[in-house]
């Protein structure tokens, strides 16, 4: 997903962990039974609620200041072990984005054809990460004209249908925040001119325009000075919990301006949250530190909201794991998931549209083992559009540098079965059985026969993460479905006999 921070994993395996020792820990913010409330908690909520604000800033600070609010910007090439913009890259599609801005005008989205069976996502997300609509290949979208447009409380939130009389439009996004953004994904099948040329001439055909409304601003336009002049993007390098009295405050500062046009997900909890950001000092647009306020208090409190996270994960076969759906992507009232996920993982989308399961166990190697992680239930079942990868990144979270400049492996690549057969691409058959893929470092090539099947990971040994993507998964894939996840063996690498 895209993201500008080193993912911070280990949480998630020590949140498991708690979990299956059962000591579950009960949310301090259960702000409807809460009576009253001290100013320290009460600014714990207050950071944890705002924090994907300086992921949104760290994502579009740069952009609101050379292309401006409602205008799409391109990634034209896949990342590379040189990227060090993004984190745990997708090397599968290619990215377009547009800081979202509905203060003045509504915004008409045009989407081209997508043809050849390729799949494509515009997911739209508002100001807080949650992604609240998505159009494309899993919801079988027409191409044409959509209007996003702010509703508030007067409409149900998301895609709707238009009415019989109403030509103009295929359909509108019901932002429930003023700001948001969306952030377009397409397939790229190989990183060949000729793909890279097709997924191009997709994105050059995507627009979006203004249309003014005959009514007053309902909000201040987006800017850098809006969202604070750079001051809390660098926030974004950290979890909520480890921030500072100084970015805590600077946080909040920014914070102050968005909460009256910028409601939460959960609309019943609109003046309850509005009560408890007044108790943090916010109110009409400013922050003042509270009488009271203890910092150190402000960091527990986080801390041991993190800790309930307990209850939010879901266990697949063999040892993968993943948040629950209800905590994947949009996450209502659940303030430290959707924290927690925009630090690691910021933009997810909702798990109908993709899975992302971790190996809880981890990674480690010497330079001398490798992994071999073995598919029992063969193919990843995904829809018929759809597509599954998995990917290496070294302990900074960065793509391995390689010989074979070989980032990930999926249903695109050229793998095989232990008989030399083609799992998938021109040349295969209906086959559904075993297959393999070889985790081993990046200086020790393993046998010809390996070759294919050979993810290389980082040289010398050491720890490394692997993200396994389902983009368009089948019921089987979830947690309650029949697909057997892949086991993971660790073993002495496979390297040449040079005898042979």
């Amino acid at each position: 997903m895209m993201t500008h921070r080193v993912a911070a994993f280990a949480l998630l395996l020590c949140v498991k962990s708690i979990c299956v020792a059962g000591h579950p820990n009960q949310s301090k913010w259960d702000l409807k039974t809460q009576s009253s409330i001290s100013a320290s908690n009460a600014t714990a909520f207050a950071v944890t609620y705002g924090y994907p604000l300086t992921q949104y800033a760290a994502t579009f600070d740069s952009l609101l200041a050379t292309n401006g609010s409602n205008t799409l910007y391109h990634h034209r090439i896949t990342a590379s072990p040189s990227s060090a913009a993004i984190v745990r890259p997708n090397v599968d599609t290619l990215y377009s984005m547009a800081a979202i801005d509905l203060s003045h005008s509504d915004v008409v989205l045009t989407i081209p054809p997508v043809n050849d069976n390729r799949f494509y996502v515009f997911p739209f997300y508002d100001l807080w990460s949650n992604n609240f609509a998505n159009l494309g290949t899993v919801n079988s979208t027409l191409p044409g004209k959509y209007l996003l447009r702010f509703v508030g409380a007067s409409k149900a939130v998301g895609f709707e249908s238009p009415s019989p009389n109403c030509s103009e439009y295929l359909g509108f996004i019901n932002f429930p925040t003023v700001y948001g953004l969306t952030l377009p994904r397409i397939l790229l099948r190989s990183n060949t001119s000729t793909e890279l040329d097709a997924v191009h001439r997709i994105q050059d055909q995507i627009e979006i325009q203004e249309i003014p409304r005959h009514i007053e601003p309902i909000a201040p336009k987006l800017t850098p000075q809006l969202l604070g002049n750079g001051s809390i993007s660098s926030l974004a390098t950290r979890p909520s919990q480890s921030l500072d009295k100084s970015g805590i405050t600077q946080l909040l500062k920014v914070l102050a301006r968005f909460v009256n046009n910028n409601p939460p997900a959960n609309r019943q909890e609109a003046q309850v949250v509005k009560r408890t950001f007044r108790k943090a000092g916010l109110d009409n647009g400013h922050y003042t530190p509270p009488p009271g306020l203890n910092i150190t208090l402000v960091q527990q409190y986080m801390d041991a909201e993190m800790e309930s996270l307990v209850n939010c994960v879901q266990t697949f076969s063999n040892g993968w794991l993943d948040f629950l759906p209800q905590y994947s992507g949009y996450f209502s009232n659940q303030y430290a998931v959707r924290s927690y996920i925009a630090n690691i993982g910021y933009l997810q989308l909702v798990q109908y549209e993709a899975l992302y399961p971790e190996y809880a166990a981890g990674f480690l190697l010497s330079e001398n083992q490798s992994y071999i992680l073995n598919f029992p239930s063969g193919k990843p079942p995904v829809i018929d559009a759809g597509f599954w990868s998995l990917t290496v990144y070294n302990s900074s979270s960065y793509l391995v540098q390689n010989p074979l400049n070989r980032y990930s492996l999926g249903d695109r690549s050229n793998l095989t079965y232990p008989d030399g057969d083609l799992v998938y691409g021109n040349g295969s058959s209906d086959r559904n059985d075993v297959f393999s893929i070889l985790l081993q470092s990046a200086n020790v090539p393993p046998p010809a026969n390996w070759t294919s099947n050979w993810l290389p990971t980082p040289a010398g040994g050491g720890n490394f993460t692997v993200n396994l993507r389902f983009y368009g998964p089948t019921q089987e894939l979830k947690a309650s479905g029949s697909y057997v996840y892949p086991t993971v063996t660790k073993q002495s690498s496979l390297v040449v006999n040079i005898y042979d």
